[in-house]
């Protein structure tokens, strides 16, 4: 076992001038084990490994060694591991990755169905049942001067409930409804806006063009700021396909980070300093907005429960590298 410390992000740049050839081989598994075994790691039971590699790509578990891996002099992963690594530290760190992307997906599909909720409640109740067919409640269609793409959200949600539609017409409410009635001709909000992905339910939040209507959602969240809301809302889309598509989280730098969140509030957050001192491209920060929304959506969550068990199953991982700080199952809003 190798306790681990924690790494800058390792990032690697090249110039121009210095790129070449890629001429590396595919290995057959045992190469690979060789390979391993050739760099200092440690290997005790090489069945077992090649059984985790014909189910796992070495590719996929190379992430996971880095952090094992000893350091050059400009602070970045070399070939060689750290003297006393093992196997088992590698695939341990692995799985502890795939239980909490399960973990943090339930929590986020919670969260999801209750934005899903609340989108439709506040609107339908103030635009009436088929609100997602009126243009006049989207901010209008942009185009953005960098880039030259049409931002078009009212058109993009119409699109995707067309498609989904289609492809799902034999689902029993679609079939009742289209063999039921033609005016409108697409189903109530309450039907068609559980076609839409979270993306999509992200930026109608984003794009709605009264900010009554923003907060009306907001607000079911308790949070008073729709601008912060919908920041929250794009970080957790972001992370939820992170989760769906089994990459890795635990110590991931996020691309998409989530505005800060100052405001008091009844419920159980950060101080002031805690939130200034939180780094929002790692992930303790989306994890506590996470247990600020469960409050709402779930008072009776077990999520903190079960990420503590969690971190007692696989003691060996560094919280750390998710920008956990000292004491932080100390705080109010882990206990």
């Amino acid at each position: 076992m190798v306790v681990l410390t924690i790494f800058p992000n390792f990032a690697f740049t090249k110039i121009r001038g210095d790129m070449k050839k890629y001429t590396k081989p595919a290995l057959d598994f045992q190469a690979q084990i060789e390979l391993l075994k050739s760099r200092g790691l440690r290997i005790d039971d090489e069945k077992r490994a090649i059984r985790h590699l014909s189910n796992v790509s070495y590719y996929r578990l190379s992430a996971y060694m880095l952090p094992f891996k000893e350091l050059d002099a400009q602070g970045e992963p070399t070939d060689t591991f750290i003297p006393g690594t093992s196997w088992d530290d590698i695939y341990n760190l692995y799985k502890f990755d795939r239980k909490l992307r399960l973990l943090v997906f339930d929590a986020i599909e919670r969260i999801e169905i209750a934005l899903r909720t609340q989108v439709i409640y506040q609107l339908s109740h103030k635009y009436g049942s088929h609100w997602q067919n009126n243009p006049n409640i989207f901010k209008p269609a942009r185009k953005n001067h960098r880039t030259g793409k049409i931002y078009d959200v009212y058109g993009d949600i119409q699109n995707h409930i067309n498609e989904q539609l289609s492809a799902n017409n034999k689902v029993v409410f679609i079939k009742h409804y289209l063999s039921t009635y033609d005016d409108p001709p697409t189903p109530p909000s309450w039907m068609a806006v559980e076609l839409l992905y979270f993306s999509e339910l992200s930026k109608i939040c984003q794009n709605l063009i009264k900010r009554s209507d923003r907060t009306s959602i907001s607000k079911a969240f308790g949070i008073g700021d729709d601008d912060i809301f919908c920041s929250w809302l794009h970080t957790l889309n972001y992370i939820r396909n992170i989760c769906a598509h089994h990459a890795r989280l635990w110590n991931i730098s996020l691309d998409i980070t989530p505005s800060k969140y100052y405001n008091k509030t009844p419920k159980v957050w950060l101080t002031k300093d805690e939130v200034d001192n939180a780094q929002s491209t790692r992930l303790y920060y989306t994890l506590c907005l996470i247990l600020y929304l469960l409050q709402t959506v779930n008072p009776r969550t077990k999520f903190k429960m079960h990420f503590k068990k969690l971190l007692s199953d696989y003691p060996d991982v560094n919280v750390g590298y998710m920008g956990f700080p000292n004491g932080w199952e100390r705080h109010p809003l882990w206990k």
